[in-house]
């Protein structure tokens, strides 16, 4: 039998991925991973591609310009874009403080062991 798990954010640390940008690893199962990704303003996720994994960023707070497959678009809190496997995708974030929370399925065991 399964059993549910709660993540409590006072319990976590923000872990240091580039210069201006932080994460936490909210949840996960093998499946499905929720990572939630802070960014000071002019941040930049340089655009890549995952081999197996989607992902969704669904924007929390500030703002970023994304880029997908060459297509720039101003996303603001409310607003997600949809990356599946091998699609080319990056941000810059546009304000202070701007907040991700992106979906990966299945879950990145590469993030796990950072």
């Amino acid at each position: 039998m399964n059993t549910g798990s709660f993540f409590i954010n006072d319990e976590h640390d923000w872990q240091d991925v580039e210069p201006g940008i932080q994460r936490k690893i909210v949840a996960h199962t093998p499946d499905l991973m929720a990572v939630c990704v802070k960014f000071d303003r002019g941040a930049v996720g340089t655009p890549h591609q995952h081999e197996r994994h989607d992902q969704i960023g669904y924007v929390v707070q500030g703002a970023f310009e994304v880029e997908l497959e060459g297509e720039k678009r101003r996303l603001s809190p409310g607003d997600a874009f949809v990356a599946p496997h091998h699609t080319m995708h990056g941000a810059v974030a546009l304000e202070p403080d701007s907040l991700v929370i992106d979906l990966f399925s299945p879950r990145r065991d590469d993030m796990l062991k950072s």
